[in-house]
């Protein structure tokens, strides 16, 4: 079963390097992640469970997702996936409880402009200019003991020039 699954996955891989979508090829660049590099106290555990919940939504809803966790000067790309021929960039927030507002409340101008900033390096370094690019953002309510809560936002900010 394991050699099956080894040969399924490094099949894809190599379809995928070879694929004429650049968003497919983008998929196998290594960029550093704070995905093993986090430390294990409350609030990043819940970061983690709450972007596990909203990847696994997004990945129902038909996305495919490109990367996790990117690391970068100004601050980490939390998911990075396609959707159809579009770049799609999502910032997830989680909260425990939205008894101060949704989570998604929380993305300030500031957030919006580091995201800006991490997309536009990262279509560089994949070499993906000219393509179509939307900025969206997953609010994760996370209540104890209950299911999670996901609302995904789409095109939630907008940005002129990238």
């Amino acid at each position: 079963m394991m050699f099956w699954t080894q040969l399924r996955e490094w099949w894809n891989q190599i379809r995928s390097q070879w694929s004429s979508d650049p968003l497919e090829r983008c998929r196998w660049i290594k960029f550093p992640s704070t995905r093993r590099s986090r430390s294990e106290n409350s609030k990043d555990r819940l970061a983690r469970a709450g972007e596990d919940a909203a990847a696994h939504s997004l990945a129902s809803k038909g996305y495919s997702i490109l990367h996790r966790n990117i690391r970068f000067p100004e601050g980490e790309l939390d998911i990075v996936a396609k959707w159809e021929k579009t770049l799609v960039i999502i910032e997830v927030k989680t909260r425990e409880t939205d008894q101060f507002g949704q989570p998604h409340q929380f993305v300030s101008v500031e957030k919006q402009r580091r995201q800006t900033a991490m997309a536009s390096r990262f279509i560089s370094l994949c070499r993906l200019q000219g393509i179509a690019i939307r900025f969206d953002v997953v609010s994760v309510v996370l209540p104890p003991g209950q299911p999670p809560k996901i609302e995904h936002i789409e095109n939630a900010f907008l940005v002129k020039d990238l």
